[in-house]
């Protein structure tokens, strides 16, 4: 696991996570509106061009963050952002309760259990990259039906050299995940977001506010997953920003 910084050191400190088969190169966009923070890109286990490894599990990819933040910033995080697999380690971070949150986004964060259709849905994103990664073209309305209509874009921010067992492990971690109940403990603000095209977030979105009922949820309209971030990285920079400056 690799963690990239940017920024002076002495400003308040943000970490981002990425998503399933992303890698830190999905943040850069965002980078030039954050220069008044100090910026910490998480790059997951087998999600790097730079570094070796296998994604193990949701689990692993906590405690490995919780090992730098506290080894490097005494534990603490002004701000926590995850998106979709790094929303769901995110949930984690903040269930767990071992270094301190002020304040957190949860962009798609996945976090119910899929039952049947978990080895489904992960043998179909193991066969996408796989197809990606051959150069063969997906439908664009393959991948709106998952992704969201109007997102078939999303396959060209997909990282070709995610290993077929990194991508398993985080379909099963995910597809598997329970909040814990320590969740309860984390009174700090957080806020959900979606794009209005996501079919899943919105059970997510449903169940965490059942543990976090502070919670607020914004949802992007006529967007899919990841598609605000991708496509209108100044919107969602604006967004975040009003979060952290508490005027979100």
């Amino acid at each position: 696991m690799r963690f990239l910084t940017h920024g002076n050191e002495s400003n308040k400190s943000i970490l981002l996570i990425h998503g399933m088969a992303n890698t830190s190169d999905l943040f850069d966009p965002l980078l030039p509106y954050l220069k008044d923070y100090y910026v910490i890109v998480c790059e997951l286990d087998g999600h790097s061009a730079k570094e070796q490894g296998t994604f193990v599990s949701v689990r692993d990819a906590a405690e490995k963050i919780e090992k730098y933040v506290k080894d490097n910033h005494d534990g603490k995080l002004y701000g926590l952002l995850g998106f979709s697999l790094g929303g769901t380690i995110a949930t984690e971070l903040i269930s767990r309760g071992n270094i301190e949150v002020e304040l957190t986004v949860l962009d798609a964060a996945f976090v119910i259990r899929m039952g049947i259709m978990t080895y489904p849905f992960k043998y179909l994103f193991q066969i996408t990259i796989w197809l990606i990664e051959h150069n063969v073209h997906i439908p664009d309305a393959v991948v709106e039906s998952i992704m969201g209509k109007g997102n078939s874009g999303i396959v060209d921010t997909l990282y070709k050299g995610v290993s077929l067992k990194s991508i398993g492990n985080a379909a099963l971690s995910c597809y598997k995940y329970d909040i814990k109940d320590g969740i309860r403990n984390y009174k700090n603000p957080v806020v959900y977001w979606r794009g209005e095209n996501e079919p899943y977030p919105v059970k997510s979105a449903r169940l965490l506010r059942k543990y976090l009922p502070q919670m607020r949820v914004r949802v992007f309209k006529g967007m899919g997953h990841g598609q605000m971030l991708n496509e209108h990285t100044g919107t969602y920079a604006k967004r975040l920003l009003g979060f952290l400056e508490g005027e979100e």
